[in-house]
């Protein structure tokens, strides 16, 4: 059985965390588990997209 958990974020977070999930092809709502599992657990097998945006920061810093 799963449970619902509610948070109040900054608009400017969501928006952030929206675009991460758009990228990288994951929900909101897997994303937030695995950062709790990391919080509780010191680990996920969650891929958040840090290589992909290290990727796309640096063809930013190129152009």
């Amino acid at each position: 059985m799963s449970r619902t958990v509610s948070a109040r974020i900054s608009t400017k977070m969501h928006d952030e965390l929206r675009e991460r999930c758009n990228l990288i092809g994951e929900s909101i709502n897997d994303f937030i588990v695995a950062c709790m599992e990391i919080g509780l657990h010191n680990s996920s097998e969650f891929n958040f997209g840090d290589e992909l945006m290290d990727e796309i920061e640096e063809k930013k810093s190129t152009s």
